[in-house]
């Protein structure tokens, strides 16, 4: 009969203690039957399946060590860290959450060292640095282009605006220069009314050492780059 794969059962298994213990826990234990130190390590660790009620594994957040360990995990608050053995230094594991993420969105990390996701950006789109983080543009000599009939800040994403001031005053605002340097916008006045199409800064930028300018006929337009702290008229 072989030996049964369970802890002893007390005033029961008599002749068998020894067998069924030694089997029990050789199943996780590691012994090569000598006087040794390593004996009674772990050679395996088998975590059981969760269930809709029960975690296979929990971690209680603590206090990380004052030094690291090679080796270590730890978790405190909603940190998890392992010390590698190299300079035995603590590394954050990285986590995200996912509950709103989408097929082919990106992830990178933020000023707290936490995932951020960037959602996919639009056909044609590509990935480029705005004020030190990604963010979807266009490739060059592609444009995308919008109608604006009220005041609009102009984003990133944006290359052609086309300002109408039919149904009233329309102030076009750029972003900020800094972290956009290289970057290219156009604006088109497209209506022949007596409204105003202003062209404005952000901050304390300037273009072309102006803070605003005015588009007075209709179908003027201009091009603004951003050198990465102002904005120059092309």
């Amino acid at each position: 009969m072989a030996t049964p794969q369970r802890l002893p059962i007390v005033n029961s298994d008599d002749g068998t203690w020894g067998d069924i213990i030694r089997q029990y826990l050789k199943k996780e234990h590691y012994d090569d039957g000598t006087d040794n130190a390593v004996n009674g390590g772990h050679q395996n660790v088998t975590i059981r399946a969760g269930s809709a009620s029960t975690a296979p594994l929990t971690f209680t957040s603590g206090t990380v060590l004052s030094t690291p360990a090679a080796g270590a995990m730890e978790f405190n608050t909603d940190s998890l860290y392992f010390t590698i053995t190299t300079g035995t230094t603590r590394k954050k594991v990285a986590i995200y959450d996912d509950s709103s993420g989408a097929t082919g969105d990106l992830y990178y990390r933020d000023s707290s060292g936490n995932f951020v996701r960037l959602a996919i950006g639009s056909d044609g789109q590509v990935l480029k640095a705005a004020s030190g983080l990604p963010a979807w543009g266009n490739l060059n000599g592609t444009f995308t282009t919008g109608t604006q009939t009220t005041n609009y800040t102009i984003t990133s994403n944006d290359t052609v605006v086309f300002a109408d001031a039919t149904s009233g005053n329309v102030t076009i605002t750029l972003p900020v220069a800094s972290g956009l340097a290289g970057y290219r916008f156009y604006v088109k006045r497209i209506d022949n009314s007596a409204h105003t199409v202003i062209i404005t800064r952000s901050s304390t930028d300037t273009i072309d050492g102006l803070t605003s300018f005015t588009l007075d006929l209709q179908y003027t337009a201009v091009g603004l780059i951003s050198n990465g702290s102002l904005w120059y008229i092309l």
